[in-house]
């Protein structure tokens, strides 16, 4: 059995004691058969001697009988002498050959006790190794099931890294289309707001421009008004002399004046309501840029030679455009009230008509003094829209950075797709609310 075997030290100690064993064994009978041959060619060799002998007597019998018995004699002797000889010969190789013997049974019983004393170590040591065996066969087995749970968990974990491995691939492609669909929304959306930017940039220059006219109408008017007032009064004393046709005139005159006034007063009402309700609808910076993306709207013609304006886009637009008109519309009723003819100022009788003219006049000093706070209040909105713009630009500079570093961090991980980490995934996710919030905004 190779659960059984004895270490490999022990059976190559094992191995030469055996081998002496059974060369002694072996031994043994090849040394008696050596002293048997010897002993019978020593008695081989007296009998030849003997024959020899014999032969070389019977031929002298015949010549020398009594010589033959004297060599008989001596060789009766010689011989004895020869077979004592051998004898001691014999004696001593075979004293040599028993302590040979004795010695050789000696290493005999040496090596039969350390063939037994080595038996009993191997009995030991295979019952030693059994023992070992069955505990290492038992640790084997309970190794083998370690093996065989851990392999199983290894099986359940690499399934559930490949299921895990396909969502998160599946989410990096959803997430990169979902990026390159924001990226081409905020392109867009950045080549929109660089549209509405330079609309803006230009309607500023145009409403500096208007604001610039308006300026000098306003000292215009205010120039007016006083050659007006040096003129009624050089011309008091003569008023009474006008005709009662042209004071009908004028009458009629200062009531369409006083029309226009009611019409004046009523676009006053409805663009002081639409001014508040733009200031309700931009109560911070986000609706204030979604109210530059409004549609154009266009103004109402204007009374008295003004002409119609340019569609505008945002709502303090809006508010100037109307508040634009609203001046062209004094403009309008100063021009008129100027424009009467000189007849119906020279020519009017009663102080009543004077009286309406100077009614007149400061009604107009009123709007001219309502148009500079209206400007006041235009160059206000100017500057809070140059500043909201501002704002939009350093948020837009912010955003843009923010998304070349979401497009860094997504190469990046896109370059290590099989490990993506929980930073990554937070990352991807800040990154698409920033965009979302930026496409809503």
């Amino acid at each position: 059995m190779d659960g059984l075997r004895l270490p490999p030290l022990i059976e190559e100690a094992m191995e030469p004691a055996v081998d002496d064993m059974c060369d002694l064994k072996g031994e043994r009978p090849g040394m008696e058969n050596e002293l048997m041959d010897k002993e019978k060619e020593t008695l081989e060799e007296n009998d030849r001697k003997q024959e020899k002998e014999n032969e070389v007597g019977n031929g002298e019998k015949g010549q020398q009988e009594n010589q033959g018995e004297e060599k008989e004699v001596k060789m009766e002797e010689m011989e004895g002498v020869l077979e004592e000889e051998d004898l001691e010969e014999l004696r001593s190789q075979v004293l040599q050959l028993v302590l040979e013997l004795e010695e050789a049974r000696e290493l005999s019983q040496r090596h039969e006790e350390n063939f037994l004393e080595l038996q009993g170590l191997l009995e030991d040591e295979r019952m030693a190794s059994a023992h070992q065996a069955e505990s290492f066969t038992r640790q084997i087995q309970r190794l083998q099931g370690q093996l065989r749970s851990v392999q199983e968990e290894m099986k359940s974990l690499e399934e559930e890294k490949d299921s895990e491995l396909g969502e998160v691939q599946e989410e990096l492609r959803s997430a990169q289309e979902e990026v390159l669909v924001l990226q081409q929304a905020g392109e867009e959306a950045a080549a929109e707001r660089e549209n509405d930017i330079a609309s803006l940039q230009e309607e500023l220059c145009r409403l500096r421009a208007e604001l610039q006219r308006l300026h000098t109408t306003a000292q215009e008017y205010e120039l007016e008004i006083t050659t007006l007032r040096a003129e009624i009064d050089m011309k008091e004393p003569r008023m009474e002399e006008n005709n009662h046709g042209e004071v009908g005139q004028l009458k009629d005159e200062c009531r369409t004046l006083m029309d226009e006034l009611q019409t004046l007063k009523d676009d006053n009402e409805k663009l002081s309501r639409k001014l508040q309700q733009l200031h309700q609808q931009k109560p911070s910076s986000t609706d204030a840029d979604l109210a530059l993306r409004r549609n154009t709207v266009e103004d109402p013609m204007v009374e008295g030679g003004c002409q119609d304006e340019k569609p505008l886009k945002t709502g303090g637009c809006i508010t100037l455009a109307h508040t634009g008109n609203s001046g062209c519309l004094v403009d309008a009723s100063i021009q008129k009230s100027i424009s009467v003819d000189g007849k119906s100022i020279t020519n009017g009788n009663g102080p009543n008509e004077v009286f309406s003219l100077q009614e007149q006049l400061r009604l107009a000093e009123e709007r001219a003094s309502q148009v500079q706070r209206q400007c006041e209040g235009l160059k206000a909105e100017l500057a809070e829209l140059q500043g909201l713009f501002d704002c939009s630009q350093k948020e837009r500079a912010e955003l843009e950075q923010q998304l070349h570093h979401c497009r860094a961090e997504l190469e990046r991980w896109c370059g290590r797709k099989s490990q993506v980490s929980a930073p990554a995934r937070r990352t991807l996710g800040i990154m698409m609310e920033k965009s979302i919030v930026y496409m809503s905004w």
